[in-house]
């Protein structure tokens, strides 16, 4: 992201927020400067199009710091970002005068997204963001308001298919789809367009009223973060606060995982294919793999498989930041020692929060990380001391990982993934990760090429 004559400030942020800011605005003015309620309420230097602020100082709560930046800074998107759980409330920063909140690292990617958003709209076009729309949601054939591209992962450059006033060509529109092409994308400010044409859309087929599977899975994102956010920062920790969070957690599983899913399972496995990663989508990801691979392969019931996997991470918040989204083989052995111990934390928030689960869900979120050799954690269980909804959850949680988008590298189709899977533990019988008989009941859910 990077156009000359825009300026970013940052005020009162912690050395590590501020960094995670810079490497995320790399090549675009940045000025930081100390959290002085005097000095803000003052003329600055800077003419700002977008501010980030930390938490202030004592003696000024989190509410009058946003209504005095909102008096400050009219008309500007002003951001809250920041590493510190205590206190965090974020819808109640939003009301008061912040644009969003974001607490860090969990919120890194949707901070992403915030940013290059932000700075598409300022910069007038300038600087060009593109937005995934579920290629299900784009008729072949139709005309279309708005620009459709796809994004090539292993070159990392999005590739238009066609213009605005234009039709998506039916045989290009085949050929994306033996391609396993689920996404396509859209230039963020055309956004507004694809709505209003998918609305439109969804009338003249008689579903009015309906969400496209684009906005669903948009509002899957943001339910699962609303979820884990409250998780972590409702200071209520009675039986009562419990029983709403379960509630939370049911409704996302009926209302965005499991409806329909029995009857559309391959479709509703396409539609989440190809999402890139983050701590919201992951869980809202795994969350709708294990139901799905449940219903496939006849194990456990699908909304068990479900909560577990929006809960499955969440101890992963309780490590050290810098560890929390460490690739693996990158940490050291003290560092991995620390990480094999996130199963038990979340086990231990559920208990914390008061969130009444199912036996069988508490195992399954413990478990995940077991391997069938033995050589998994928290435990080292191995074959059949793992409960089978913890291996089908093992298998969604390394699907997911699998199929993400990922900048530098091919995407896996869901077939190549299990298959390289498969492949894995043939070329060692010593290093079994998952259940044999699972793994081959679950390639054969996959057409082939699929």
């Amino acid at each position: 992201m990077t156009v000359e004559n825009l300026a970013i400030l940052t005020i009162g942020l912690e050395p590590e927020v501020q960094k995670i800011i810079e490497d995320l605005l790399a090549n675009t003015k940045v000025t930081a400067i100390p959290m002085d309620i005097e000095k803000l309420m003052g003329d600055l230097e800077v003419s700002p199009c977008l501010v980030i602020s930390g938490y202030p100082k004592e003696g000024v709560s989190v509410i009058e710091l946003a209504q005095m930046l909102r008096m400050q800074y009219q008309g500007l998107p002003i951001f809250l970002c920041c590493q510190s759980r205590e206190g965090f409330e974020r819808k109640a920063f939003i009301k008061n005068g912040f644009t969003d909140a974001f607490l860090l690292p969990m919120d890194t990617m949707n901070l992403r997204g915030a940013l290059s958003d932000t700075l598409a709209k300022v910069s007038n076009g300038a600087i060009r963001v593109f937005r995934p729309v579920k290629i299900i949601d784009v008729e072949p054939g139709a005309k279309l308001d708005f620009d459709v591209s796809v994004y090539l992962s292993a070159n990392q450059k999005y590739v238009k298919v066609s213009n605005a006033g234009d039709e998506l060509d039916g045989d290009r529109a085949s050929r994306m789809k033996k391609a396993n092409v689920n996404n396509v994308f859209v230039p963020a400010e055309q956004m507004p367009k694809f709505y209003q044409y998918s609305a439109q859309r969804l009338k003249s087929i008689g579903k009015s009223g309906k969400l496209s599977v684009t906005e669903k899975k948009e509002k899957l994102t943001e339910a699962v973060r609303d979820l884990i956010s409250n998780l972590f920062t409702n200071e209520a920790v009675g039986f009562e606060s419990g029983q709403d969070l379960m509630k939370d957690c049911s409704e996302i599983v009926k209302s965005y995982i499991i409806d329909d899913a029995e009857n559309e399972w391959y479709a509703r496995m396409q539609q989440v294919l190809g999402e890139r990663e983050g701590t919201y989508s992951h869980a809202s990801n795994v969350s709708t793999f294990a139901a799905l691979f449940s219903m496939g392969l006849a194990v456990g019931k699908p909304e068990d498989l479900a909560l577990a996997g929006l809960l499955h991470d969440i101890g992963i918040a309780e490590l050290p930041a810098e560890l929390q989204f460490k690739p693996y083989e990158e940490m050291n052995p003290d560092e991995k020692k620390l990480y094999h111990k996130h199963p038990e934390m979340s086990i231990n928030l559920v208990r914390r929060r008061k969130i009444v689960v199912p036996e069988i869900v508490s195992k399954m979120i413990l478990q995940h990380h077991e391997l069938f050799n033995g050589e998994g954690f928290p435990n080292g269980y191995f074959g059949d001391r793992i409960c089978k909804e913890a291996q089908v959850l093992a298998l969604a949680d390394k699907f997911d990982e699998l199929t993400a988008l990922k900048d530098g590298k091919p995407t896996m189709t869901p077939s190549q993934a299990v298959a390289f899977l498969r492949s894995e533990q043939a070329k060692d019988p010593s290093k079994i990760h998952y259940n044999p008989e699972l793994l081959k009941k679950l390639i054969s859910l996959f057409p082939v090429g699929s």
